[in-house]
């Protein structure tokens, strides 16, 4: 009989302490896997094996056949992967945490989307702002590798389209966020409180 209660209080222990873990351990669910969508072609591959390909320029033999079938420069893809984008990630956060900011993800979201294409917006807005968290910058590679779904969809003509604008317009919308704030904070300091939507 003690030894039974000895053993329901170590299960009872083990139990608490388990659950304490899982309630307290904070998620790091990424994405594992990308869907490449190219016109009519589909293409699945790991995010490990094109991490690969983004930092040491090597194909895998899926990735090749994948690319070649694309009529795709690998060097290209891979520049598209890297090409690092500028931005401050308060400034980032700020801008995409609000109503006008919507309809920017919302188009995003048909670039890159969640498996089921629902989502798309939120689980968009994490990767970016996740993406820029160690040095103010983010890339294609790394919003793919923080994306919070095991599966990633890619329309790589939209993404090489989107992100060359992107990277183009870097600079104008990085002074334009800047003098937003400036102005919020002017604002504020005049004891202006501006409506939730525009802060």
């Amino acid at each position: 009989m003690l030894r039974s209660k000895t053993s329901l209080t170590q299960a009872f222990s083990l139990a608490i302490a388990t659950l304490s873990v899982l309630l307290f351990t904070p998620p790091t669910l990424a994405a594992e896997e990308v869907v490449f969508r190219y016109g009519i072609f589909r293409q699945r591959l790991a995010v490990p094996e094109l991490t690969d390909f983004a930092e040491t320029g090597e194909t895998s033999r899926v990735l090749g056949r994948y690319l070649q079938k694309a009529n795709s420069n690998p060097e290209s893809v891979r520049h598209v992967l890297t090409q690092p984008i500028d931005i401050n990630r308060n400034l980032l956060d700020t801008a995409l945490n609000n109503p006008a900011a919507d309809k920017l993800l919302d188009e995003l979201g048909k670039m890159i989307q969640t498996p089921n294409d629902k989502g798309n917006r939120e689980a968009l807005r994490t990767a970016l702002i996740r993406s820029t968290e160690n040095d103010n910058r983010l890339t294609l590679m790394e919003v793919i590798q923080n994306y919070p779904t095991n599966e990633i969809h890619l329309d790589v003509k939209r993404a090489i389209k989107t992100y060359n604008q992107l990277a183009e317009y870097q600079e104008p919308l990085r002074q334009a966020i800047e003098k937003a704030s400036e102005v919020r904070r002017i604002l504020e300091k005049q004891g202006i409180t501006l409506p939730k939507f525009l802060k």
